[in-house]
């Protein structure tokens, strides 16, 4: 029997037909977005409109799809803007000038955001507090919050490369490096955000020894990078599978990023443009390296959610509203 939800296929909401009767079922294969529920609810809610929903691409942001492109290649112009719902003189805008940058953008108030987040905070009493599903939310909701002034903090950083201030690209690139770590540590509060469930699951499919380290390695490249890379070039297939998952967070994104930031220290610091062969080298080597690790990660939470995310809150966004 083909239940509504059961089997899950990527291709458009189909209906099986027979010569008796007729089955109507949603199909999807919803692959690589199990952090993002609310995408079922949309596919299975297709099945009843009939007119094309518009939806938004490219919400990316930077601490989970780092932009593989020289900072020569991205426009800052400065121009008056609105930073979390306030206005401020000035504010590097990313532009578009190659191909190989897609920008990050927004559809909705981040100040919004925050505000929501503070009033989900406020909310968290005791009883809430012991709720799964209210952690979850909330750690999802201070994920969000934080990613977009991350995405906030690698503009200033652009910013601060073109004006030549090492000072500033290194304690901001610090910075950045600091807010990941404190997002990992929010991540691991929750068993929804996990990467160790991740590789464990994987293993448990495996037969043998061999079976095992395979099957671990095809659980790690598939949320990092495709092996068709060479030693220069990254595969088109990176990040597209990208999670926020504690240990992921850290010993993936974060010592990523921090690659990046070196090299621009190094471009200022010699006076040379910056090395993007030797960035893309760093990253590859890296990803690969990562992905044939076999270090363990934890399969269950630590950490309390709600003090964790009112900690964050009060140390990187307070003062942004």
């Amino acid at each position: 029997m083909y239940g509504i939800l059961d089997a899950i296929a990527s291709g458009p909401i189909e209906a099986l037909t027979s010569e008796n009767s007729t089955l109507v079922g949603v199909g999807m294969s919803m692959e690589g977005i199990e952090q993002n529920p609310i995408v079922y609810d949309l596919m299975s809610e297709m099945a009843f409109q009939h007119k094309k929903v518009d939806v938004k691409d490219k919400n990316r942001d930077v601490i989970v799809a780092f932009p593989d492109v020289s900072p020569s290649f991205i426009s800052l112009p400065l121009e008056r803007y609105q930073h979390y719902g306030k206005p401020t003189s000035r504010r590097a805008v990313l532009r578009e000038e190659t191909n190989a940058y897609e920008q990050p953008h927004l559809w909705y108030s981040t100040s919004e955001v925050i505000k929501a987040l503070e009033l989900f905070i406020a909310s968290g009493n005791d009883e809430l507090s012991s709720s799964s599903t209210y952690s979850y939310d909330l750690v999802d909701l201070t994920r969000q919050a934080l990613a977009k002034y991350a995405n906030e903090l690698f503009l200033k950083i652009l910013d601060a490369y073109k004006l030549k201030d090492v000072d500033s690209v290194t304690s901001l690139g610090q910075k950045f490096l600091d807010l990941v770590e404190d997002m990992d540590t929010l991540l691991a509060s929750h068993d929804g955000f996990l990467l160790g469930p991740w590789l464990e699951s994987a293993k448990q499919l495996a037969q043998n020894e061999e079976e095992e380290k395979q099957f671990e390695w095809n659980a790690r490249t598939q949320i990092t990078m495709w092996f068709d890379n060479t030693e220069e070039e990254a595969s088109l297939l990176r990040d597209y599978g990208n999670k926020y998952w504690s240990g992921l967070v850290r010993d993936y994104y974060g010592p990523r990023a921090a690659i990046y930031f070196k090299l621009l220290i190094e471009s200022l610091e010699k006076g040379e443009e910056f090395e993007m062969q030797k960035w893309r080298r760093g990253w590859i080597k890296l990803t690969n390296d990562w992905q044939n690790s076999r270090k363990l990660f934890p399969v269950k939470s630590n950490g309390n959610a709600v003090s964790m995310s009112r900690s964050l809150y009060n140390k990187y966004l307070r003062s942004e509203f």
